[in-house]
Formats: structure tokens, sequence, C-alpha cells
């Protein structure tokens, strides 16, 4: 069986479904989706026909990583000369003229990105088309049919195949062993900002260990005492301050293996959690198992968010959890665009494939912030954590603070 092949019928369907000839994809992101390859600088563009055929286009110095991917043919370009400066959008276009052509797609109906968006940034910077791309089109097919496909990509990137979930497990598995280590250092005596950094470095070192592996790395972040109320906000940023005895120390990791994404946070807890900090753990926890236990397939998302916030409503945490359940894991590290997003005002329906975060949490300004958050994949019978370790509490507590 070629590789990729579950993703290119998912394709071919979605495009059946939406009366398109083909679909062009610019975001990495999307071009994953597409082609199985995550592009390093944005410049990469993929073609899927609905036939099955795939093509990419590929900036010349990211042809051999590009190779890794399934596309059926992947074309190098030359994204800039020493000649004339040029946008990648204006480089592109005449390879892309080419390409339409040869294929038989320059009056073809053709979806393309047409939605707003999160990017996983696996570089330092990397270019997005962006509307440029509609513009690039029109030069490269001006006899195409031209169709916005948000809606068709939303769903394509909604549940995850079989390989594509085997990903995200590896990349929970290299999480699992960089929290493990960077446990035994954590305590009294070293910053935040040095236990953030010590964990983000070994994402890149486990996971480039792995066979088979072409890119890996992530983010990690460590907000400690009352800094750790604020992780509920829409970012996370360590500090230079060192967690003293009884403070929260909540870590947060996101992971990434050649493109596919982890979201992951734990909470410690130096020297044993006091009775406040205890009744949080175990809210949270109840919070936890009751969203598992309603996972299964046919379940509306707003479902699995009230059943984890009636747990922490009934234990006087309710106005403390300020942020949905869960959103879409896997070629996002978050995004509010695509299902299943778990939240109180969503319609989405849960389906098998779906892979996505489980993050009851409990904020408490200028005391501390406890969240547990988990990556889960939905099969025919329920969920099942990609990320099952220290979720007990005595794996939490820092019993010996470290000087």
């Amino acid at each position: 069986m070629k590789r990729g092949s579950d993703r290119i019928e998912r394709v071919k369907a979605a495009l059946r479904d939406a009366n398109l000839d083909a679909l062009v994809c610019t975001l990495p992101e999307n071009v994953l989706l597409l082609t199985g390859y995550w592009p390093v600088v944005g410049t990469a563009i993929a073609v899927a026909a609905a036939g099955g055929d795939v093509w990419l286009l590929a900036p010349e110095d990211e042809h051999n990583l590009a190779l890794f991917g399934w596309a059926d043919t992947v074309r190098p370009y030359a994204p800039g000369s020493l000649t004339r400066l040029t946008s990648p959008a204006e480089a592109a276009q005449p390879p892309l003229t080419t390409l339409l052509r040869e294929a038989g797609l320059g009056a073809a109906r053709i979806g393309y990105e047409s939605s707003s968006g999160f990017e996983g940034a696996g570089y330092a910077a990397i270019y997005l088309f962006g509307d440029a791309l509609a513009g690039v089109l029109r030069s490269a097919a001006p006899d195409a049919d031209l169709h916005p496909a948000g809606a068709s990509l939303a769903r394509l990137r909604s549940a995850l195949t079989p390989a594509e979930v085997d990903k995200v497990r590896l990349g929970c598995s290299v999480a699992k062993a960089a929290f493990e280590t960077a446990a035994k250092t954590l305590g009294v005596g070293r910053a935040e900002s040095e236990v953030a950094a010590d964990l983000a470095g070994r994402l890149s070192v486990l996971g480039l260990a792995s066979s088979g592996v072409q890119r890996a790395g992530g983010f990690a972040y460590c907000m400690s005492g009352a800094n750790s109320a604020r992780a509920g906000a829409a970012y996370a940023r360590s500090t230079a301050r060192e967690p003293r005895d009884g403070d929260f120390i909540l870590v947060h990791c996101n992971s990434y293996i050649d493109g596919y994404w982890t979201d992951i946070t734990r909470t410690y807890v130096v020297g044993g959690p006091d009775e406040r900090q205890r009744s949080m753990y175990e809210a949270v926890f109840a919070a936890r198992h009751a969203a598992l236990s309603a996972l299964r397939p046919g379940v509306r998302a707003s479902e699995v968010d009230k059943a984890a916030r009636d747990v922490l409503t009934d234990r006087g945490f309710g106005p403390n959890f300020t942020h949905g359940l869960g959103h879409n894991v896997g070629f996002s590290v978050i995004s509010t665009e695509y299902p299943p997003r778990l939240h109180p005002a969503s319609h989405d329906l849960l389906e098998v494939g779906m892979t996505f975060n489980l993050e009851p949490a409990i904020y408490i300004a200028g005391f501390g912030g406890l969240r547990h958050c988990d990556v889960v994949t939905l099969g025919p019978s329920g969920a099942e954590v990609l990320s099952p370790f220290h979720a007990r509490l005595e794996e939490l507590v820092l019993a010996h603070a470290v000087q």
C-alpha cells in the first residue's frame, strides 16, 4: 500500500463532495495534509487532484527533505535569484503554471485555501502566501474556475488517519521522556526559564533519535507559584522566578514530529499539596475522568466540555475554568478553526480519528493555577489517551525540594 493512501482517499472523497477537480495549498500544515511533507520556510505548494495524483512544488534547498513525503511528483524551483528582487509568490507562479498545464488542470475547478488559521512554527520565520495564493492561481491558470475550499480543508483536518495518529503518539512519547527527565530537576533553585529551556532542548534530541524522523523539536514553558495562574491566558511565558516550597510548578509543552504536534501540560507541587491545592487536584482529575467517560463517536463536543465543567462547578471552581476543555491537535498545535472544538458553544460532533487535547484547569489569581492537559484520539469504542504519564497526584509531588 502506498504511503499516505488513507489520506489520499480522504482527499479524493472531499474533492468529489465539493465538485472540485483539484486542491491547491501553501500553508505548511495543509501541504503536510496533502503530501506528507511539512515545509520548512513556507514556500512549497501542494496540488492534489480528484483522481488521486499529488504534486509538490518545493524550493530547491528543500527538495531532498520533500522526497520524504508521498507526493507522486516533487518538482524543485528557485524561489529567488541574484538578478532581480522577487517575492516567493511571484517566483512560484511560472512553475505552478507549467505544473497545472501538464497535469491537465489549466481549465479545471480548483479549490484553494481561503480561511484564517494557526500555523505551528517549525522555523524562525516562514512565508505565508495568504491572499496572494488566489492571485498566483489566476495568473497560473487563467481559465480555471477557482473556489475557496476552507470548509473542505476543515473537514479533512478534523480527523487523522491511523498513520498520522502514530506520529502524534510518537510526539507524546518523546514528550513523556522529556517530562520524566525534567521532573527530576524541578523544584527550588532553578528558574522557570531554566526548566523550560531544558525540557525544550530534549524534545529535539529525543525526537531525532527516533527512526525515520527528519525534524523534531517543540516549545516548553514553566510557570510557578502565583505565575501559574496566568497559564489560563492565550499564551504561556516563563520568567526568571525560582519556585519555592509549596508552589505549583505548571509545565507546558508542544512537541512536534515532522509537523505533527502535541499539547501537554503537567502541574507539579513542591513538597506536597496543602489542603487547598489537594482539593484543586482532586477536582481537576475528577473533571478529566468525567470528560474521558463522555467521549465516544457521535457525542456533541459541547457535552464533553459540560461533563468536565459540571464537575469543576460542583466543587466550587466553575468560575476558575476560563477556557474550553479542548481543541483540535495534530496538524495544528491549537486551532479554533477546525473540529473538534470542545467548548460550551460548539456544535461539532465527535468522529473516529478526531485527535485533540483535554485540559481541565483551575486558575486562581494571586494563588496559582493547575492544569492537566492530555492528547487524546477517538476510536470506535472511546478515547485513547496518547499521553498517559504523570497522571496521578503522587507522581506530581516533588517530595523533596531540589537545592
